[in-house]
């Protein structure tokens, strides 16, 4: 199949092609723009993370308030002993030496408690630090997110009417061309990525930029039927 004959010519065929490239990019340009819609992973990951720093920072303030308020408790309970022991009311040495005993018990308690509260102030503060830091890089991510997502919405309004806009130019354009040379064209372009129409480039085929026989040149030039490259089959056109 090199040749077909048809009163529909490679310019009118060329021009259809001009309208399905656009349609092709802008299809295209569509189907990433919707695909870019919504939520990143990078951002939900983010969010993953913020929400883990949360939840640790949490588990530590309520470690902290129980600390203090066993330290409290404790306190108290050791406070109570202070004072029966310094009221001058116990005079039996055992009774004394149980107070004293329970005492130097509470105050030991309370070093602990000391020493993990401590080391738990420590960590809120390392983890209040960590999630001021996930929360920063969050709110920068999500500020990046919304202008994206504004601009490819914009796009989308942009897109979508241009799309109607070279179906319709589509349509109209192939109504009155021959349906033989309509099915070569579309054959050509699902075999040549879209390209069924190359230019005639002095003596040569511009889709694979072979050199043509003279005679297929002229037959070319003359545009009374549609002609194919020798090598590519693409119909060539001159422009």
């Amino acid at each position: 199949m090199k040749r077909s004959q048809t009163m529909t010519t490679a310019v009118e065929l060329f021009a259809l092609q001009e309208i399905d490239l656009a349609l092709d990019s802008a299809t295209s340009r569509l189907a990433e723009i919707e695909e870019g819609l919504g939520e990143t992973e990078n951002l939900i990951s983010a969010r993953a993370v913020v929400d883990e720093k949360r939840e640790q920072l949490s588990e530590l303030k309520v470690l902290q308030s129980e600390f203090e308020a066993s330290e409290e408790d404790i306190g108290a309970k050791a406070s109570a002993v202070e004072e029966k022991l310094y009221s001058g009311t116990i005079a039996n040495p055992k009774e004394l030496s149980d107070y004293q005993a329970e005492l130097k018990m509470f105050k030991d308690q309370i070093g602990r408690i000391d020493d993990d509260l401590l080391a738990t102030l420590d960590e809120v503060d390392g983890a209040e630090a960590d999630l001021a830091h996930v929360e920063a890089f969050l709110a920068t991510m999500n500020r990046v997110w919304e202008e994206d997502q504004r601009k490819l919405k914009a796009e989308k309004a942009e897109v979508e009417p241009k799309i109607e806009r070279l179906v319709a130019e589509r349509e109209s354009k192939s109504a009155g061309l021959d349906r033989g040379a309509l099915s070569l064209y579309q054959t050509l372009r699902e075999q040549r990525a879209g390209m069924a129409i190359a230019t005639l480039e002095r003596s040569m085929c511009g889709g694979c930029r072979i050199t043509l026989p003279t005679s297929l040149v002229k037959k070319a030039r003359a545009a009374n039927e549609l002609v194919q490259c020798v090598s590519c089959e693409r119909m060539l056109v001159v422009v």
